[in-house]
């Protein structure tokens, strides 16, 4: 699989092809500081006094090369797929190494990130919960069974059918340029209508809810490793 560029994509990288390859490999710094923490205006505004070009053409730089790297990450492709993309882009051989030393170094690390990006997970919404506690029957002589009955309240983007989604793009397509005027209360009940809310019961006992406490507990400290901070920045 080849990446292929627009023209316009392919124009914001031409300032590459004329100066040195020490030059992209400042702006490959610049492209994973945008991958980990986003864009850096400060780096932008000196780069571009260095090379006295505006400050847009710096920005469409970096996120032309992002692009790049993100596209092959993404589609997992060989380091000479990778190459033959380059060159298609009108990089030199000098610079085809930079870049493929760079898109090796990021590529399992963003392939990750990006299979995480796309999974179809239920995102958690609320939670109610009530205390439940039986204080005689007939039947039973045992003690007290106190429970606690919990409500998850979860929601998923809605599975649209194939047709469907191509009438939506065609539609896109054909629209023309707008501007949407919405409050945030709109904004938030249009993206409602777009998914599917569920509620899933559970009960448990006392010992059970410990049990359960334990494990939220020890989830929450692994969510704070390394680890797993460096795939959030990646994401």
């Amino acid at each position: 699989m080849i990446i292929f560029l627009t023209e316009l994509q392919k124009d914001h990288l031409k300032l590459l092809h004329e100066h040195s390859v020490q030059v992209l490999i400042d702006f490959c710094k610049l492209a994973v500081e945008y991958i980990n923490k986003g864009a850096n205006s400060n780096k932008y505004g000196i780069a571009a006094e260095k090379l006295k070009v505006p400050l847009a053409t710096i920005r469409n730089l970096v996120q032309a090369l992002v692009y790049l790297i993100l596209e092959g990450s993404k589609h997992n492709l060989s380091e000479s797929d990778f190459r033959s993309s380059l060159a298609l882009a009108g990089f030199s051989n000098d610079q085809q190494d930079v870049m493929s030393k760079l898109y090796n170094t990021k590529k399992k690390e963003l392939y990750e990130a990006l299979q995480l990006l796309q999974r179809n997970d239920p995102k958690y919404i609320d939670f109610a919960w009530r205390f439940e506690v039986q204080i005689a029957s007939r039947n039973s002589n045992e003690g007290i069974k106190p429970v606690v009955t919990m409500d998850f309240v979860t929601m998923r983007p809605k599975s649209f059918a194939l047709h469907e989604k191509e009438t939506i793009i065609n539609r896109k397509q054909k629209a023309t340029n707008y501007i949407v005027d919405a409050t945030v209360q709109e904004a938030k009940a249009a993206i409602q209508c777009q998914n599917n809310v569920n509620h899933t019961l559970l009960q448990c006992d006392i010992p059970n809810l410990i049990h359960l406490t334990n494990k939220l507990d020890q989830a929450l400290k692994e969510s704070k490793s390394q680890h797993v901070r460096k795939v959030q920045r990646s994401l």
